[in-house]
């Protein structure tokens, strides 16, 4: 089953990171591994920590209504190839 909503929040940012990385079949270490970076990181990251530049970019969100919305596909079929899927229109 496919996870998708709006994210709002650090903590609901996590919840997203950590249903593509269970969908994915890898452990926190495992992804961190190919990341290059440590565990640790990864378990802040999908524990929805607050970092500085987490909360400035949710209120800087916030205050200019712009929405995030993620998907996690099951199964993954790869890395994406762009950052922005959708064209903007407007």
């Amino acid at each position: 089953m496919a996870a998708r909503g709006e994210v709002r929040s650090p903590e609901g940012l996590g919840r997203m990171l950590q249903q593509g990385r269970l969908v994915s079949g890898l452990t926190q270490r495992e992804l961190a591994d190919s990341l290059e970076t440590d565990q640790k990181y990864i378990w802040a990251l999908e524990s929805g920590k607050n970092t500085i530049v987490l909360e400035r970019i949710f209120a800087i969100m916030r205050e200019t209504g712009v929405r995030m919305y993620m998907e996690v596909e099951n199964p993954p079929s790869g890395p994406p190839t762009q950052d922005v899927v959708d064209e903007l229109h407007g």
